[in-house]
């Protein structure tokens, strides 16, 4: 194959992961690093994969967040997001200080934990409270600096407190936001694509939102919430399997 080949090649695959990691953000309203991430690491190697997929992701949240605005539940992305931007920084110490596939196996192992409770306590007065979203937001806080996964946590609590999912979907963008461009700004810099690359991602993301928004409505709150849970654990899943490789 010759360059113009492979560059084509890589234009349609980095467009392809993206179309399905926005058309799923907007739906679900996660999903966009665990559904995107291996595709865009595998055509652009790990450094320059996760810092696209940190910048594609704060771009997915900030367009879908730009037609919900107005629906978002600030009070509670709020208490999620303090403890979360306040556990980036012992989790930055941890992730340099420890090994990082074996961390990937205890996160990936508390995640799974953190699922399977979720589904305990949500009959529980606890499963409302706010220490338990504070929880939830410093885990998950800790998990996307060492571990570049900050969404299984977030479901775990959605799904104990009972968040509505359409509620869920429109308020946890502003999260994902803050957070990627954090994660971002921690790593110093920035991905380095050939333009025909960074149009077809951005062009792939429009696309794949305007598909979101129009399949959104259409799927009962059921099935987008166990779609949620789906990609959580596929999520917390991976990062274990990448571990124990890794070892």
């Amino acid at each position: 194959m010759n360059g113009d080949g492979v560059e084509l090649a890589a234009v349609l695959g980095l467009a392809a992961a993206v179309f399905v990691g926005a058309s799923t953000q907007r739906i679900s309203g996660m999903g966009f690093a665990l559904v995107s991430s291996p595709f865009l690491v595998m055509v652009l190697g790990p450094h320059e994969g996760v810092m696209l997929v940190n910048l594609l992701g704060a771009c997915s949240s900030l367009l879908i967040f730009a037609q919900v605005f107005r629906q978002v539940e600030y009070k509670k992305v709020l208490i999620l997001l303090i403890p979360a931007m306040l556990m980036t920084l012992p989790g930055a110490w941890v992730a340099t200080a420890l090994d990082g596939p074996l961390l990937s196996v205890i996160i990936s192992i508390m995640v799974i934990l953190a699922l399977a409770s979720s589904f305990m306590i949500r009959n529980l007065p606890m499963g409302q409270s706010k220490s338990l979203a504070v929880g939830a937001g410093a885990v998950s806080g800790f998990m996307s600096v060492t571990a570049g996964v900050s969404g299984p946590a977030i479901a775990g609590y959605a799904i104990a407190s009972r968040w509505p999912q359409a509620q869920f979907a429109i308020s946890v963008q502003l999260y994902f936001l803050v957070l990627s461009l954090t994660s971002l700004a921690a790593k110093g810099g920035m991905p380095q694509l050939h333009w025909q690359q960074w149009a077809g991602c951005f062009a792939a993301m429009v696309v794949g939102i305007l598909l979101g928004n129009f399949l959104a409505p259409k799927i009962p709150a059921k099935y987008s919430r166990a779609f949620v849970v789906l990609i959580a654990f596929s999520g917390a899943v991976s990062l274990m399997v990448n571990g124990f490789m890794a070892l």
